[in-house]
């Protein structure tokens, strides 16, 4: 006689889909990157040095065994502190399931560390890389390498993610409170239009010291970033069913036009595509 058998869904708390970029580098003690945002997840650990870095609002400093974790559309900025070389490894992925996170940076335990020092070891031999960055694909033969690979670094995000340590500290200063003060200030009046005299004047500060700790943290135009900033709340807004010319109208734009203007420029694609791909979904 058959017995039935009903198994249990198990739903995976981490699901990588496809990775952009694997790779370690090593810094000179001037090194700064001015700053991005991408729709992908950017895992950077520091695996000697120093490194400062700019997360959304967040400001931090990073030593040997910390890391941080940016979400997509997060825009990020990193530059070498302390006077040293900060020789560090990132790797960048898209997820259909990731736990929502509290906080951004984290401290490594050792045997963490080990971990993702191994990965970044194996890497070579496992991914076709274009100029040891870029991942275009997997060696052939190293099929199951790869699996193992992912499948070791979910295991490691996991470990990660769902430790009970506390947070790290930010890091401490008169401009960086005044950075993230700024930064605060624009999401709370993200669907306003506002000028530079405007935002000033809301964060009880001249505009060259507006423009001079801008600059500091974000490497980009304060009005640049605004702008960037309300597209990724445009994108979270048609995600979650709004129509474009809604979406423009909350925002702030004078019309719908103008704001897919912007959006293609920021994002690559217009918001019918955006939205059409969502839909999808």
């Amino acid at each position: 006689m058959k017995k039935y058998f009903q198994g249990c869904a198990v739903n995976k708390y981490v699901n990588i889909t496809s990775v952009f970029t694997i790779y370690e580098k090593i810094f000179e003690d001037t090194y700064y990157f001015d700053g991005e945002s991408h729709d992908f997840w950017e895992f950077v650990c520091v695996l000697d040095g120093s490194l400062g870095v700019t997360a959304g609002e967040d400001v931090c400093i990073l030593e040997r065994g910390q890391s941080v974790l940016h979400r997509p559309m997060e825009f990020h900025r990193l530059w070498s502190e302390k006077k040293t070389e900060p020789h560090i490894c990132v790797i960048s992925f898209a997820a259909d399931a990731m736990p929502q996170i509290k906080e951004k940076q984290f401290q490594l335990t050792e045997e963490e560390y080990n971990t993702i020092s191994g990965l970044m070891e194996k890497a070579g031999s496992i991914f076709h890389r274009d100029r040891e960055i870029l991942v275009k694909g997997v060696h052939s033969g190293k099929e199951a390498e790869s699996q193992i690979f992912f499948n070791t670094f979910e295991s490691f995000l996991l470990s990660v993610l769902t430790e009970k340590t506390p947070g790290m500290d930010a890091y401490v200063s008169v401009s960086a409170d005044n950075y993230r003060s700024i930064v605060r200030t624009l999401e709370k009046h993200i669907t306003e239009h506002l000028t530079q005299a405007d935002i000033a004047g809301l964060c009880n500060m001249s505009p060259a010291s507006l423009k001079k700790t801008f600059s500091k943290y974000a490497g980009i135009g304060i009005m640049t970033y605004f702008t960037q900033m309300k597209i990724r709340r445009a994108m979270e807004l048609l995600k979650e069913g709004c129509g474009i010319n809604e979406t423009a109208e909350v925002l702030g734009f004078c019309d719908r036009n103008y704001f897919s203007t912007v959006f293609k420029r920021t994002t690559g694609e217009s918001p019918a595509n955006y939205l059409r791909k969502q839909q999808q979904q």
